[in-house]
């Protein structure tokens, strides 16, 4: 793909999407290998927000439904968030600092994706390449609307959020669509699936997918307390006898996408194939909040159909799991109903929220990413803080299982691991993977093995 060149435009609906490239900032891990020895090795990276983001003690109680204030503080953090080169993506210092810091981790994790993938920025600038964030929280401009006097000339762009996708296809040069998504916790895997229909349909060439959240006020805090929402033990216990609530958790992911033959034809290195994805909604429910089953189960069948695969060809399901009393039995029928009890052993099932808390609208993307490691390195990490099943659960008649350590991933032919995320708005999506080609399937239909011996690697900087 050169700079200039026409896109692609052969409409294929049905067609198969290719993740080239692949980076994340998340508690604990602050590069995706980082999150994979995070998850192999078991460890919680939740603990709580850093003190210089704000007054802790003005805001906190112990007693639930206290009025403004939170029973918890416990987060899956980031640490230092005010580091920014802003040099190296053209942007001046007084832009910089205007700009929410969820819009400077972005540009860094984005361009962290492409090299990953090993293509420049300079070869997709000019292109029709989209972007396609999900985010829901405008913390930095909520706050800093009690300084009025305070705000310049870039507040507005600084804040908005629907500059997120904006701001990358500026510094990148990319002409396809840019759009923020907010689905609440869905956002980021319903941006991957339209980010999956603009290829599959042919309006772009390649897609940058992302997510993001960064915990910066304490006023969310305070909401998701009066609502009963967050863990008073401060941990998600996904599907677990104890699970008591959620613990809310900030990061970043992005994706680099395209066409499957597009990134065979193009000798592109491929992570991970997207065989399908779906988006739906719960519709009415006794509360707006409440998870739908029957939608969730829909959603499931509707993908796997779409995307040929029978049940007993996965291998893992990285559910939404937040550890919530109502939500995890329903997500657990839904899989049960549509997977579980049409296999021949249980469906594994597991929450990434248990390592490192739940990123709200940046969840679907660390499950993406966890989905798309299990595939490479053929293990399924431990789900945390399961030590007894949640009793409203049937593991056995509904045909699922939780690993409570780390087991290899059971290898059939085209093995497919899933990925779930829902918003507490009703709007659901999933996704279905698939691992690489392997270099003897490419040699059998004449493309270069993607794993061949590289050249040196020189390395520059921008000054």
């Amino acid at each position: 793909m050169t700079r200039g060149a026409p896109p692609r435009l052969r409409r294929r609906p049905d067609c198969a999407v290719a993740i080239l490239g692949a980076a994340c900032r998340l508690a604990g891990a602050a590069a995706l290998d980082a999150f994979w020895t995070l998850l192999a090795e078991g460890r919680d990276a939740v603990t709580t927000v850093p003190a210089d983001r704000f007054s802790q003690a003005a805001f906190a109680h112990p007693r639930r439904g206290e009025a403004g204030k939170t029973y918890s503080f416990a987060a899956g953090t980031l640490g230092d968030i005010a580091g920014f080169d802003a040099a190296a993506f053209g942007i001046s210092p007084r832009e910089a600092a205007e700009m929410d810091p969820q819009q400077r981790l972005l540009l860094e994790v984005a361009a962290e994706a492409l090299e990953d993938a090993g293509i420049p920025a300079s070869r997709l600038a000019g292109s029709g390449t989209g972007v396609f964030v999900g985010a829901s929280l405008t913390d930095y401009g909520d706050l800093r609307q009690a300084d009025a006097a305070g705000a310049d000339r870039y507040f507005m762009t600084g804040s908005a959020l629907s500059i997120l996708a904006n701001r990358i296809g500026n510094a990148f040069d990319l002409q396809g669509p840019a759009q923020t998504i907010d689905t609440a916790c869905s956002s980021a895997l319903v941006a991957l699936h339209w980010a999956c229909e603009a290829l599959r349909g042919g309006r772009v060439p390649a897609a940058l997918v992302g997510g993001v959240n960064l915990l910066l006020s304490p006023f969310p805090f305070i909401g998701f307390a009066r609502a009963g929402m967050l863990s008073p033990t401060g941990r998600c216990q996904a599907f677990a006898a104890g699970a008591d609530g959620y613990v809310r958790a900030e990061g970043a992911g992005v994706v680099l996408l395209k066409r499957l033959d597009d990134a065979l034809a193009d000798g592109d290195a491929i992570r991970a194939i997207i065989l399908g994805s779906g988006v739906n909604a719960a519709g009415r429910t006794l509360g707006l909040s409440l998870p739908s089953q029957p939608a969730q189960t829909t959603l499931l069948e509707q993908v796997l159909a779409e995307a040929r695969v029978a049940p007993d060809r996965i291998g893992y399901f990285e559910a939404h799991g937040t550890g919530t009393a109502i939500g995890d039995p329903l997500e657990a029928g839904a899989l049960g109903a549509a997977i579980g009890r049409r296999r021949r052993e249980p469906l594994p099932i597991g929450s990434v929220k248990t390592n490192i808390g739940h990123t709200e609208p940046a969840s679907g993307i660390a499950g993406l990413l966890k989905a798309m490691l299990v595939l490479e390195k053929g293990q399924i990490p431990a789900s945390l803080h399961h030590a007894t099943p949640n009793p409203a659960i049937d593991f056995g008649e509904l045909g699922l299982r939780v690993p409570v350590a780390l087991e290899p991933l059971r290898r059939r032919a085209r093995t497919v691991t899933g990925v779930n995320s829902f918003g507490f708005g009703g709007t659901n999506a999933c996704a279905l993977l698939a691992a690489a080609p392997a270099p003897q399937a490419l040699a059998r239909l004449g493309l270069p093995a993607l794993e061949a011996a590289l050249p040196p690697l020189l390395l520059s900087a921008r000054s």
